[in-house]
């Protein structure tokens, strides 16, 4: 079982989902995306749907909770690795 997180009330009340789409290059098909985004920046990432395979790279639909400003940081680190981000409807 693993360590749930507690957060204070100020980050709980500044906590949102954003749902995101990540396009994948074929070279950055291998980046840990999700454990950094967890580990480094104390969100919860969640694939809504996908498309992706090592031979053409794709796209991930995800949604991203956690507080804003770990979201925004999370999100800033993904397109700093060639990855692709857009907001989704």
């Amino acid at each position: 079982m693993g360590v749930t997180r507690q957060f204070t009330a100020l980050e709980e009340s500044n906590m949102e989902t954003r749902k995101i789409r990540l396009e994948y290059p074929l070279d950055k098909v291998g980046v840990p995306v999700f454990s950094q985004l967890a580990i480094e920046f104390d969100v919860q990432p969640n694939v809504l749907a996908a498309d992706i395979s090592p031979q053409k790279g794709g796209w991930l639909l995800i949604s991203v909770t956690g507080p804003a400003k770990n979201v925004d940081a999370a999100l800033d680190w993904v397109v700093q690795n060639g990855i692709k981000v857009a907001a989704a409807a």
